[in-house]
């Protein structure tokens, strides 16, 4: 276990190679946390590629160093406001008005563009009120404001790559480029593909690319859990190290797909997280009661759940006629988003047909799982405490609060002295931090992604701070000697550590009790009693489900072992097509070259 976390579980550590260079891509949802917990939990020593911006940094700089860390210069990290402003025409002209172009702007640069969804490069400068774009821009609109990404030039940073990965060594990199709290995975950036293909082009080196999941709940909480998943290596085809010698562009998309299909095989991939509740949801009544899973066997049923809900669903909408058919042929096609059927659904090649009466019943389903969650949530009990409803009475309620007042006793003061003042000021800093990190970006939903690396931050700034306050007191207001203070100073880490994992109990002691409380209000517990009957009737109804829409899932639904690679291959695709995301400009390989050239 962890200090800041219950528990970190690990599921499919056989797959990374014990030796031999090798690239670990993580999906980025904790910020900092996700190195740190890669770094403790991995049998090898990994280096990781880091942001200048964090690599600079007094506290998180000093663990880089320690560890052995790759400072990555980023675009974004140094970008400026540009002078004066933009007229935009629809194409690759830019114009500026009060603008400094010759001495701000040089080819290869980018600018970003209000209102444009990515930023656009620079591919030429004529004066300072005229550049031209390598694409065009979306809209005719004057007097935009814009930020100028300048060129960065990495070639020490790949120098110190290649000579890692020629001793053998792991890198590690999460190639979202920037940590979000979002459910699925941000579009991957090109430098992971280019590092792999150049590793074998330039340096004679073959390097599998080990796709690594991990899986937080309530992972911006202190107390939360993590499944650290390692998924099957990625060996780059054959061919595409020989598309990389006429297309570059080609085979790093090609790649960036295998490693987005990868990574996505180790984490549990949903539109948003009402769905991802949902799908736990499903999971748990699913289960039958008394089983206890693995982590393994529980991200394994939560990923094939997701999938195949996503799946039927789409059935669901195709059925009210919202959607477009999914294209068979072309980039598209099933040799380019495995698991495509013929029909383009994902489905099996049953044909088979959603009647009215199965789009009801998946509506009424839906919603009633729904509000058994929000009952759930407004009574303050877990899913699994249903279960316990009919078996409750005074001596649970007795022996529970027992229970509770015995880790009081055990962890009040240690709590209170050493950890409660740490943890509230940390909160409260860490907040104030998720506040200006999503008023600066674009892709978090909530920000919780940096909460919990700044509480630990805080933490391991504020503790020393607190032990030389306490050592202070104890020296000069208690009078003790030299050896008694050492003494007493060197016991209160083992009485913070008590505190913490007596408090951890009290929690779930406390957890437990609210509910048998509540059982003396008479609807309440009415409405308690209720819930069994309810979760039995959703269990029925969820197998009756599974049964039905299960067998034209194909492998999902009969094989024991999935091929993840071509189920979460289907639903990238599907992702993609449901996002609907325009490519980066600059990056799009159909964008028109020929445009009205700038006056």
């Amino acid at each position: 276990n962890n200090m800041f976390f219950s528990s970190i579980e690990i599921v499919g550590l056989e797959h990374l190679p014990k030796t031999g260079p090798v690239i670990l891509t993580g999906n980025h949802n904790n910020q900092f946390v996700d190195g740190i917990i890669l770094l403790t939990n991995c049998d090898r020593q990994v280096s990781f590629m880091i942001a200048q911006k964090s690599f600079d940094r007094p506290l998180v700089g000093f663990l880089a160093k320690a560890f052995h860390c790759i400072p990555v210069s980023r675009p974004q990290d140094i970008a400026f406001p540009g002078a004066g402003s933009l007229t935009l025409d629809g194409t690759t002209c830019l114009r500026g008005e009060g603008t400094a172009f010759v001495k701000q702007l040089r080819a290869g640069d980018q600018v970003e563009i209000v209102g444009e969804e990515n930023p656009h490069k620079v591919k030429s400068v004529s004066s300072d009120t005229h550049a031209v774009l390598e694409a065009a821009t979306s809209r005719s609109e004057s007097g935009v404001k814009y930020k100028v990404h300048p060129k960065v030039d990495q070639s020490k940073m790949f120098d110190e790559v290649y000579g890692g990965l020629r001793k053998g060594r792991c890198l590690g990199i999460f190639p979202e480029g920037g940590s979000h709290d979002r459910t699925d995975l941000l579009p991957l950036k090109a430098g992971v593909a280019m590092i792999a293909l150049d590793a074998f082009h330039k340096h004679h080196m073959t390097v599998p690319i080990v796709p690594v999941g991990l899986n937080y709940f309530k992972g911006h909480r202190f107390g939360g859990r993590v499944v650290v998943e390692f998924g099957p290596p990625i060996v780059v085809p054959e061919q595409m190290y020989l598309q990389y010698e006429s297309d570059r562009h080609a085979a790093i998309e090609s790649l960036l797909g295998l490693i987005a299909t990868g990574m996505r095989s180790v984490i549990v991939p949903t539109p948003d997280y009402h769905t991802l509740q949902q799908i736990y949801m499903a999971r748990r009544l699913y289960v039958p009661d008394g089983l206890k899973l693995s982590a393994e066997q529980t991200m394994d049923l939560n990923r094939r759940f997701a999938i195949g809900l996503k799946r039927v669903l789409d059935l669901r909408t195709r059925a009210a006629g919202d959607v477009a058919e999914m294209p068979t042929t072309g980039a598209a096609s099933s040799a380019s988003a495995p698991g495509l059927s013929r029909s383009g659904t994902g489905l099996s090649d049953v044909d088979y047909e959603l009647t009215q009466e199965d789009a009801d019943f998946i509506d009424a389903f839906k919603a009633e799982v729904e509000d058994y969650s929000a009952t759930l949530k407004r009574l303050g009990l877990k899913d699994h405490q249903v279960r316990q409803i009919g078996w409750w009475g005074v001596s649970d309620l007795v022996g529970r609060l027992l229970y509770l007042l015995a880790t009081l006793l055990m962890g009040a003061i240690p709590q209170l002295l050493f950890n409660l003042p740490v943890m509230l000021i940390a909160s409260k800093w860490a907040v104030s931090e998720q506040h200006k990190a999503l008023k600066a970006s674009k892709v978090k939903v909530a920000a919780r992604d940096v909460v919990m690396s700044y509480k630990i931050i805080y933490v391991l700034m504020l503790v020393p701070v607190l032990y030389v306050f306490y050592g202070s007191l104890i020296l000069f207001y208690f009078r003790l000697c030299t050896t008694s203070s050492v003494l007493v100073l060197t016991i209160c880490p083992f009485f913070a550590f008590l505190g913490m994992k007596a408090s951890e109990q009290g929690i779930r002691a406390y957890t437990d009790l609210l509910p048998l409380f509540k059982r003396f209000l008479p609807a309440t517990r009415e409405e308690q009693d209720t819930l069994p009957a309810r979760r039995k009737q959703l269990q029925k109804k969820l197998n009756k489900a599974v049964k039905k829409f299960g067998p034209l899932l194909g492998d999902l639904y009969h094989l024991k072992s999935v091929d993840w690679a071509k189920e979460i291959g289907w639903f990238t695709h599907a992702a993609e097509r449901a996002a609907n995301l325009p490519q980066s400009p600059s990056q799009d390989p159909a964008a028109p070259l020929g445009q009205a050239a700038c006056p």
